[in-house]
């Protein structure tokens, strides 16, 4: 059993390109929490426990290097099932700050929803590495939308609408790089926009105008067209409906995402903060540990959601910059070596964690800078977060195994 589960490599083998933004990254982390905690004892202060997190990341890279990865690909299904067993068992424990989002384990709080995130990009790999033509197979489509919905639907019943939207959004990168058609996967987002455009009387029609424009180009059959037009136009109407289903909480993040200004000393606060902490650093910044709008605590939740902002008001635009030429790096390679490795499953799997660390990042500098409503997604390698950043480096150690294994 155990030789089923572990390989012995004849050397441990790092692929820096990989491995080395994220150790820049793990270390900008750590200067902006020095810099957020600089008030509290050493030993009780986030950048204590960001760096006991970050060994053990360290540690579980190491370990993972030894693990079959096929074995995730035998067992897709089974990890899988019981991952749906687990984000349901999250409903009868108790609530935490509004949420069920935790498994308790005597001392030890467990979030399935994490964990998650590496099993849905797997079973979405192997299922889509077991088809061979797909790319005119609506039920291949159809079915790996569904693989990740029902999660992603459990994870928001929690509530959790950042990480059921990172569920969902991976699949679309891993569908398209075996090979779906683009126009395919417009017409699986499309409905999604519709909802979104209905919030609003005139980015409706202009996202109907742009329908009626692709439609033009493509030229589908008559039938399809219609049937798409007329898809697009029944989903937006659905937009009351699902507002009306929305948490109460997620109701006030989309109108302040709206209009911040409507509760400025309310529910519009952070993203006021946040937008004017990363004005005033400028180009260059305020310097280390001389951001007001930090140290003074007017931008809340800095460790975590907001620690991007914090990067924005110390080092300024061309700090940010090099915070994004890092990720820019880190997933370059990781597309690089996808395209390199021959095995379907594998590559797939580097896609989908490509895609998930993309999101994650794409959506909290989005809601930092107040163009995407405040959804608690932390940025990956930089936010305090145990879990999460355990998971994040769990990612870059799986990664590394799988080009390992098949270059």
């Amino acid at each position: 059993m155990i030789k089923k589960l572990f390989i012995i490599p004849p050397s441990l083998k790092l692929y820096w390109r990989i491995i080395l933004p994220v150790i820049f990254l793990c270390v900008v982390s750590l200067f902006l929490l020095k810099s957020t905690s600089n008030q509290a004892a050493f030993f009780n202060s986030t950048l204590f426990r960001q760096m006991i997190w970050i060994l053990a990341g360290a540690i579980g890279i190491v370990i993972i290097q030894y693990l079959r990865i096929q074995l995730f690909y035998e067992f897709g299904y089974f990890f899988y099932g019981f991952l749906i067993f687990l984000l349901i068992l999250t409903m009868f424990m108790p609530t935490i700050s509004g949420a069920k989002r935790w498994i308790m384990l005597g001392p030890i709080n467990f979030q399935p929803s994490e964990i998650g995130k590496i099993i849905v990009i797997f079973v979405l790999a192997k299922f889509l590495s077991d088809r061979r033509e797909i790319q005119n197979s609506w039920m291949v489509i159809l079915i790996s939308i569904t693989l990740a919905l029902v999660p992603a639907l459990l994870v928001f019943k929690q509530p959790d609408l950042g990480t059921a939207i990172v569920y969902l959004a991976v699949t679309i990168p891993m569908l398209y790089w075996v090979g779906v058609k683009p126009f395919y996967l417009f017409i699986v987002i499309a409905p999604i926009v519709s909802i979104l455009a209905a919030s609003n009387l005139i980015s409706f029609y202009i996202w109907i105008i742009i329908i009626l424009i692709t439609l033009f180009i493509i030229r589908p059959k008559l039938k399809y067209g219609i049937l798409i037009l007329v898809m697009n136009i029944s989903f937006g109407t659905l937009t009351s409906f699902i507002w009306s289903n929305l948490y109460p909480h997620q109701r006030e993040r989309v109108l302040t995402f709206l209009d911040p200004m409507k509760d400025p000393h309310g529910a519009g606060y952070q993203i006021i903060q946040s937008m004017t902490a990363i004005g005033s650093g400028g180009l260059t910044g305020k310097g280390f540990g001389l951001g007001t709008q930090t140290h003074l605590r007017f931008l809340p939740v800095r460790d975590t959601d907001f620690i991007l902002s914090v990067a924005g008001e110390e080092f300024g635009f061309l700090g940010i910059l090099l915070i994004l030429g890092l990720f820019l790096s880190l997933f370059f390679w990781m597309i690089t070596y996808a395209q390199k490795i021959t095995n379907k499953f594998a590559s797939l799997s580097i896609i989908g964690f490509a895609s998930l660390l993309f999101v994650h990042l794409f959506i909290n500098l989005s809601m930092t800078i107040g163009i995407f409503p405040v959804t608690g997604l932390p940025a990956p390698f930089i936010s305090y977060g145990g879990t999460f950043l355990l998971t994040c480096l769990c990612i870059i150690g799986i990664t590394n195994n799988i080009i390992s294994q098949n270059i």
